[in-house]
């Protein structure tokens, strides 16, 4: 099964107010992950000590979109205003002014839609 990990928002989706992430993954890393796929959700890289805290489903494949584009309902479906809600930082920052500053990159990042199997 293939990891995905969810540091700065792990608390989102274990709350289950996050339902996509954003990666800058290779295409070819990217291509390996399909609809339907049952993905590993840690809590931060294992490599790093992290655990194993959800299982999540991919509902559609992976797609490539500029950070500039990313649609105003994805400051939630990423969980970030579960953050803001919560009083919650991410690397000591508003989740708001997160979504600000990774908009203003405008970076082309991967996709992915997911929903939570089993926490």
């Amino acid at each position: 099964m293939r990891i995905i990990s969810f540091a700065w928002t792990a608390p989102a989706l274990l709350a289950g107010h996050k339902t996509c992430t954003r990666r800058a993954w290779t295409e070819a890393y990217a291509q390996r992950f399909k609809q339907g796929d049952l993905v590993a959700a840690y809590d931060r890289n294992p490599r790093f000590g992290g655990k194993k805290v959800a299982t999540i489903r991919l509902t559609r494949a992976p797609y490539l979109e500029n950070t500039a584009d990313m649609p105003p309902a994805d400051y939630r479906n990423e969980g970030l205003q579960y953050m803001e809600e919560e009083g919650l930082t991410i690397q000591g920052q508003h989740p708001y002014d997160f979504w600000i500053f990774w908009g203003a990159k405008r970076e082309n990042v991967w996709v992915v839609r997911f929903e939570v199997v089993k926490a």
